[in-house]
């Protein structure tokens, strides 16, 4: 699979999960989409991260936090 694609399908299940009319379709939304985040932060070696303090929040969009690259200069 594609980074791209782990990403997108990371955002479809959240859309899913903010349009979801019953909370069991709410929450395996969430699940899928926390899967793909898992995904993303293996893919990325932790450069990229998803902050999980919205879990509980429904409608609250994730933050994702970039980490800085190492600097060359010294």
């Amino acid at each position: 699979m594609d980074l791209n694609y782990v990403f997108l399908r990371q955002q479809v299940e959240r859309s899913r999960s903010n349009a979801s009319v019953s909370e069991a379709a709410r929450k395996a939304h969430r699940e899928l989409a926390r899967a793909y985040e898992r995904e993303i932060e293996r893919r990325t070696g932790g450069r990229i991260v998803f902050s999980n303090s919205h879990a509980k929040d429904a409608g609250t969009e994730p933050l994702i936090s970039a980490r800085p690259s190492p600097s060359t200069s010294s």
